[in-house]
């Protein structure tokens, strides 16, 4: 199993090289929840610097994009040095047809984002040539052990961060702001909350980008206590620093790779990002209510 981190500036790269097999970056034009949005000439920087570091990429194109995005998305991996590469996450089904189309097949990882919840919905897209997929964030681990029995692709997960639970296409803190008559300061911040009424104690982080808006769960989602298991079913396991930074990157990196369980060392870092976590799914089947009659 190998780990993924997000990243916040690529002058980190070298630092945080020494616990992480790879980086996922990408540009807000065509990325969702980025850390980072970084610009065509970074992006190739840090291609590189991965390279002479020895370590993997991916760039991270996860935007519902229409026809038009996907002609620039088309220009954009132009000026990309995509044999640099690894892969490349796309969540729709356009996008891996663009890339198919661009001979970058073989880079294509598909991201759906809740759509994989099981190994023929996982194994589908094998017939394209696709690199790998990312399974569904709402599973249990039962389910998702499952799903690496049968694999036929590369299986990717997200091991650890705050799992996104509502998507909206629509700038909503922009069309409230402009509703008030107010300019959106909001746009892009990482450091906003939702608080509701009747559940104070759980802050839900919301961020909006140009991909739309975004509400997070509050809890921090740890896969560290089952990485003996995930280890030989998980190809890659992804840590996602959003609303944290890359020494926060650096400091849970260091658990994963070494399996440390060192609960002083956890809570150290709980307090000092006010952050508590849980094991999200693994064990939460999701329940569909019919309404009764």
């Amino acid at each position: 199993m190998k780990l993924l981190i997000t990243l916040y500036d690529i002058k980190n790269m070298k630092s945080l090289s020494h616990t992480t097999d790879g980086f996922i970056i990408g540009n807000e034009k065509f990325a969702a929840r980025l850390t980072h949005s970084f610009n065509t000439e970074e992006i190739n920087q840090a291609i590189m610097n991965a390279s002479q570091l020895n370590k993997e990429i991916f760039l991270q194109a996860n935007q519902m994009l229409d026809d038009n995005l996907l002609d620039e998305f088309s220009v954009f991996l132009d000026s990309i040095d995509t044999k640099g590469i690894t892969g490349i996450i796309v969540t729709d089904i356009g996008s891996v047809m663009r890339l198919k189309t661009k001979g970058l097949i073989d880079k294509a990882i598909y991201n759906p984002e809740t759509l994989l919840t099981n190994k023929y919905d996982f194994n589908f897209l094998k017939k394209e040539g696709i690199l790998g997929a990312y399974i569904a964030k709402e599973i249990t681990l039962e389910d998702v052990l499952e799903i690496s029995e049968h694999k036929e692709i590369k299986l990717f997960m997200v091991g650890h961060g705050h799992l996104n639970m509502f998507y909206s296409k629509r700038q909503l803190i922009h069309n409230f702001m402009d509703y008030q008559h107010l300019n959106n300061i909001y746009h892009n911040k990482q450091n906003m909350k939702i608080i509701e009424e009747q559940r104070p104690e759980e802050p839900y982080p919301i961020l909006e980008d140009m991909a739309g808006t975004h509400v997070f769960r509050s809890q921090v989602f740890s896969s560290l206590d089952y990485l003996d298991t995930l280890n030989s079913h998980i190809d890659y396991l992804v840590i996602d620093t959003i609303f944290k930074d890359d020494l926060y990157a650096k400091k849970i990196l260091e658990l994963y790779k070494h399996r440390t369980y060192d609960q002083k060392r956890i809570e150290d870092i709980k307090a000092l990002y006010k952050e508590n976590w849980d094991s999200g799914f693994f064990y939460k089947k999701t329940v569909y209510k019919t309404r009764e009659s």
